[in-house]
């Protein structure tokens, strides 16, 4: 019984600390909770801070409002604010900070347009670069250079759940594969998956890799052997892909039954 509640403690600690209090912070506010108002030898007691570090730790919680301080009889006692105030402290912190967050792309978008490009491995890999591509407003459009090849064949599961997400948020893709009989299987539920596909001669034209274009953003994935994808942020390259894809598609003449692959 002892042990639960312990790791109870342990984990509430855990869990306060994520919030930008510090551990030892988070054991006086604990303990403060648990008295209801205390003097700084009681709190150092309930909370198993050391009394000598809990006077600049009490003074910097009552600068931040964590907790406040009265005077009783020539002593100040501490309370803590209740957890649901502490709550709506983080919301309030969360909400300034979604406040500044449209300036601090722009401004970032103002340097030179630099590229932000990640780098990622492994089947972990492909499911972030492919998670990215949901990270756009409902009924947005993905252009791909794709193929049902390698990973799409081995991880079905993950396929579907990333299929149904994106259909859920309206997101169409048009994409362009090599003419294989695995891609017309995908091809075969274009309409019902929102994509639209153009087939091409595998000889010619024979890719096993995909690269995604969305928004300002391009993912490049390698499917088969090494795993792995990069994520490219910059519109200026978002913008010469989409162009060099939309020069493609007129190419493409040759369609196959509704569909495409992987997406």
């Amino acid at each position: 019984m002892f042990d639960t509640i312990l790791d109870m403690e342990n984990n509430y600690l855990t869990i306060l600390s994520q919030f930008g209090i510090k551990s030892q912070e988070a054991q006086i506010y604990l303990a403060c909770l648990k008295l209801g108002q205390g003097t700084v030898s009681e709190i150092a007691h309930e909370s198993g801070v050391q009394r000598t570090f809990i006077y600049d730790l009490v003074k910097n919680m009552v600068n931040n409002g964590l907790l406040s301080e009265v005077e009783i009889r020539n002593t100040l006692h501490y309370s803590a604010i209740s957890i649901d105030k502490f709550k709506i402290l983080q919301e309030e912190k969360i909400n300034r900070l979604e406040s500044i967050i449209p300036e601090i792309k722009a401004s970032v978008k103002t340097i030179g347009d630099k590229p932000r490009v990640q780098f990622f491995e492994g089947t972990q890999g492909i499911q972030i670069a492919l998670e990215d591509t949901l990270k756009q407003p409902q009924n947005g459009t993905i252009l791909a250079f794709a193929t049902a090849q390698g990973y799409y064949s081995q991880d079905q599961s993950f396929i579907n759940s990333y299929l149904r997400r994106r259909i859920k948020k309206g997101i169409t893709v048009k994409a362009i594969g090599p003419d294989l009989d695995i891609n017309r299987e995908f091809v075969k539920h274009d309409q019902e998956q929102l994509r639209e596909t153009r087939l091409v001669d595998p000889k010619l034209y024979p890719f096993t890799n995909e690269i995604d274009i969305y928004e300002n953003k391009v993912a490049i994935m390698s499917l088969q052997g090494e795993l792995m994808s990069v994520i490219i942020e910059s519109e200026s390259v978002a913008k010469t892909l989409r162009s060099i894809f939309e020069l493609a598609w007129k190419g493409a003449t040759q369609r196959a039954l509704p569909g495409g692959p992987g997406k």
